[in-house]
């Protein structure tokens, strides 16, 4: 009778531990949460008494938008012209050149004049492609056997990369209701977003990511060299507040940021006819993903570099590379297969061509690949970047 007795009081006292045990980490959690917001809130005061930083966050991608937009986004030419050289001059060869003509977006040009040496010729009339139908193509159709169409083309023009593959997909049509038929070429270069997208919807996303590393860099930047100037972090170490706590801050105004520049980047190109039905609900994460990553990177020059002159140089060594090999502007089909190579080591590439996939409906494996090495990167970056972080007094 004793025992049971004083196990009640040993199991309330327990069940109080309990009690008092999770009370006390709701209340640290409460604090800390308390703590966040309220550095939020100055970093956010702190941001509009800055003319840089608003320039960086609100003008910057409205400018960019309008200028590549009036750049691209309405002289653009989609309606291609493809030269063809009808040697066999069959009704079979006038039906597949009719298929050819009735395709969306292109313009055949059927060439009557007797060409000697193609090369020379596309040389000298300045043409990118051209589609050789051979003499034998009517016989060889109507005998049910394979029949070879020749394209000749010039590898380093976009222009002809995408009328390539208007012409392999007419030929798979024409396999599907006839026999089969082979497409012969050098090369080819598939561009997954080419058909389904105008180049003011594939822009879109290349102007959204090279913002936010504008951003997330440059900003980061700013706060950090003036955190470093200033002892800042240092006097926060003798507060509750701790150094997660400060980077989650900053990280949540940063994210609220890049939210707002590609807000105005897409609001900006619906004067060029972007369409916004393609945009998806997952490209936040991609938003979030990219701010990391140059934050990261941000807080990690912070820390090697000494030099605040020397964390710029850096930084724009960083950002102007990226910006002009990483896809984001000029298709990569368009560069020398060493400079494709040299853009899959920025995070930009992954970023921008992950947003470029979940715009479209067939690429979901794809889409999967560029998602995981971007994760991999934001997080690899941001958590580097936390550790590198110092609140002691550099000596």
């Amino acid at each position: 009778m004793s025992e049971q007795s004083n196990e009640a009081p040993q199991q309330n006292a327990r069940d109080n531990e309990g009690k008092n045990r999770f009370k006390k980490t709701m209340l640290n959690i409460g604090s800390s949460l308390r703590r966040i917001s309220n550095q939020t809130g100055g970093i956010s005061i702190k941001y509009f008494r800055s003319p840089s930083s608003i320039f960086w966050s609100i003008v910057y991608p409205v400018i960019l938008i309008l200028l590549f937009g009036a750049m691209f986004g309405r002289t653009i030419d989609t309606n291609y012209s493809l030269d063809v050289y009808d040697l066999d001059k069959s009704t079979e060869s006038e039906k597949l050149i009719t298929a050819l003509s009735d395709l969306p977006g292109l313009t055949i040009n059927e060439i009557e004049e007797e060409i000697d040496l193609v090369d020379d010729w596309l040389n000298e009339k300045n043409k990118v492609i051209l589609l050789e139908i051979p003499e034998t193509y009517g016989l060889r159709v109507s005998l049910n056997l394979t029949s070879n169409l020749k394209v000749y083309y010039d590898p380093s023009s976009a222009t002809a990369k995408v009328i390539l593959e208007i012409i392999e997909e007419a030929v798979s049509m024409e396999n599907i209701f006839h026999l089969e038929i082979d497409l012969k070429y050098d090369l080819l270069l598939e561009n997954f977003y080419t058909n389904e997208l105008s180049f003011i919807d594939s822009l879109v996303p290349g102007i959204i990511m090279i913002t936010i590393s504008t951003i997330a860099l440059f900003t980061s930047l700013s706060y950090d060299l003036e955190e470093k100037r200033s002892g800042i972090l240092q006097k926060l170490a003798t507060t509750p507040a701790n150094k997660f706590e400060w980077i989650i801050s900053k990280q949540i105004w940063q994210i609220f940021l890049a939210i707002l520049a590609g807000l105005l980047t897409v609001l900006f190109a619906l004067i060029f006819n972007f369409n916004a039905g393609s945009l998806h609900p997952l490209m936040l994460v991609y938003i979030v993903f990219g701010t990391m990553t140059f934050s990261g990177i941000a807080m990690i020059l912070v820390r090697v570099i000494t030099n605040p002159d020397g964390v710029i140089i850096a930084s724009v060594l960083i950002t102007i590379p990226q910006i002009l090999l990483s896809g984001a502007l000029v298709p990569l089909d368009s560069f020398p297969e060493l400079l494709q190579f040299i853009s899959r080591i920025f995070p930009l590439y992954y970023l921008t061509e992950g947003m470029r996939f979940l715009m479209l409906e067939a690429t979901s494996a794809m889409w999967w690949r560029f998602f995981l090495i971007s994760a991999s990167m934001a997080i690899g970056f941001f958590v580097i970047g936390i550790f590198a972080t110092n609140w002691k007094k550099d000596r």
